[in-house]
């Protein structure tokens, strides 16, 4: 055993780790190196919370986990889900996971009963951490009524203070540190996290994404929006979403920039954060700006520090992005392209490209992308749709424990269908059009792309949001329905008035729908199942 004379010192350790990896595998590594260059800069901060952690504070808590969730049996390969909001923790955890080589398992935090207990099984996680509770949902009720249900499940960790049988408190585990902290040098091809999806078709399936993979993701899109270790980069994308555990945290971590949380999504709060934090980057999805620009207290807050942000969605108005970009502002705002199965993004532009808001931009470095015929898989031309593939080291492992579903994915060659509709311009640059595969509408054989339709009537001053699906129909097999929420008074006579001349008579909406409160998926999307569920079980009001 060391005396107190032969410990290493904190620096020593820090310089001989940092050495170790120049090219950090996981976000561990990465964090080491942060440390390392900047130990006392904001490395993590929750405003909302009072909490920051500077780099050197972030690495020392996160070993202290790893420390203890090592001394607890669990280590390289094992599965560790993690339950909770936006929060310090999370960032702690995530770390000290791949200090350990250990795999982080999100789980939505709109999860209930059914699906924690299949995310627990499927995954076969050793250990859980996670909130007390988070909005309406008692996650500690939840888990302990599951808990005889998941039998792999051996350790339950609660972020807050709880006094409950067999569950152990975050911050009595870290207290002691023990012996300073080796890591587990886990190769960058292994398994570092698996993503679920949100199970609204179905059972969800877990993207299962390698350390490496994601790392690759993460520092190419840094470099893409030219992120530096003086940014500080604010999101309202939850952390168990790829784009929050990946492209933010990840990403600010490859560059050594700031992480600024939130732990819910509220524009007032967003503007109060960014004018006091002095935040220079914010990702958002396109019901979140459309929020934020629409908001009567914007123009009071001064967030002139913003220089650069991202909006993801096959859903996102050029229109409204050159308006983000031109009134809060936010001039380097560029439209993004991802999936959970890619470790994120697939393509972006940089923040000064002229064609950052009409297309997705290029595919990252590293990332291969075609279009290819939906059918026959064969390449189409340049500005021809189809279906948007992609092939490379950021491409998911598997779905985990579905040999099935992955085929049917990711083919013999390496190539993912991503089930979405683009088309690539001649400068190489990705323009998702037509929304996802499954949504596409087919009305007496013609094929017709909802956000098509949905751009063109977004351009109406009444129009707030809208959503066009498909109904089905005994002679057209389907037609097409949009469901709009308004900002001033508008009839469907107006709305069809306005569409006239301006797109091909039998993509017109037959039936028009008014919501006041959309059906969403946890990273801000609308769910157009549900809106046609409800069409059909006559649960929308007609517009008049």
């Amino acid at each position: 055993m060391h005396t107190i004379a032969e410990k290493p010192s904190r620096a020593a350790m820090l310089n001989d780790r940092a050495r170790i990896s120049p090219a950090p595998r996981n976000s561990y590594e990465a964090l080491v190196q942060c440390a390392h260059r900047w130990p006392d800069q904001d490395g993590v901060v929750f405003p909302l919370a009072n909490k920051r952690l500077s780099f050197s504070q972030w690495l020392d808590q996160a070993e202290r986990l790893a420390q203890a969730l090592r001394r607890m049996g669990i280590g390289e390969g094992d599965t560790v889900a993690l339950w909770a909001e936006n929060r310090v923790e999370w960032a702690v955890t995530q770390a000290a996971l791949a200090g350990i080589g250990a795999v982080l398992v999100p789980i939505n935090t709109h999860f209930r009963e059914k699906d924690l207990c299949f995310v627990l099984n499927h995954s076969q996680a050793k250990a859980i951490l996670f909130s007390q509770r988070f909005r309406s949902s008692n996650y500690l009720n939840m888990i302990v009524s599951q808990r005889p249900e998941a039998p792999a499940l051996k350790h339950v960790i609660c972020f807050d203070p709880v006094e409950c049988p067999d569950v152990l408190a975050y911050d009595q585990l870290i207290e002691d540190c023990g012996d300073a902290f080796v890591p587990t040098q886990a190769s960058a091809a292994a398994m570092g996290s698996v993503q679920y999806t949100s199970g609204t078709t179905g059972q969800p399936k877990g993207a299962a994404l390698s350390f490496g993979g994601m790392m690759l993701n993460a520092a190419a899109s840094a470099r893409r929006l030219k992120l530096t270790h003086e940014d500080r980069w604010t999101s309202i994308i939850p952390l168990f979403h790829c784009a929050g555990c990946i492209m933010n945290l990840m990403g600010c971590l490859t560059q050594g920039a700031t992480y600024v949380g939130v732990p819910a999504f509220d524009a007032q709060d967003m503007f109060r954060i960014i004018e006091s934090e002095r935040c220079t980057l914010l990702t958002g999805v396109p019901t979140s700006y459309l929020s934020m620009l629409q908001h009567p207290e914007r123009p009071s807050y001064n967030l002139s520090s913003l220089r650069a942000g991202t909006c993801g969605g096959s859903d996102c108005d050029p229109g409204v992005l050159a308006r983000c970009a031109a009134d809060f502002p936010i001039p380097g705002l560029v439209q993004v392209y991802g999936q959970t199965e890619a470790s994120t993004l697939i393509a972006l532009d940089e923040p000064d490209s002229p064609f950052r808001w009409e297309t997705s931009g290029l595919p990252l470095e590293g990332m291969e992308l075609r279009i290819a015929h939906p059918e026959t898989r064969a390449c189409v031309a340049p500005m021809e749709l189809g279906q948007i593939e992609v092939r490379g080291p950021m491409v998911m492992m598997e779905y985990l424990h579905q040999p099935e579903a992955t085929s049917k994915t990711i083919d013999d060659q390496g190539w993912m269908q991503t089930g979405d509709l683009g088309y690539l311009r001649t400068d190489g640059r990705v323009v998702v059009a037509g929304g996802r595969l499954r949504d596409m509408i087919i009305r007496g054989g013609e094929n017709i792309y909802p956000v098509e339709v949905e751009n063109l009537l977004r351009e109406h001053p009444a129009v707030a949001e809208v959503a066009v699906f498909g109904l089905p129909d005994t002679y057209y097999g389907e037609t097409v329905a949009a469901a709009i929420s308004l900002r001033a008074p508008a009839m469907t006579a107006d709305l069809k008035a306005f569409l006239a001349g301006k797109v091909a008579a039998f993509k017109h909406p037959i039936r028009y729908f008014q919501v006041t409160e959309w059906p969403m998926t946890s990273s801000g999307k609308i769910k157009k199942r549900d809106l046609q569920a409800a069409a059909l079980a006559s649960q929308l009001d007609a517009l008049a």
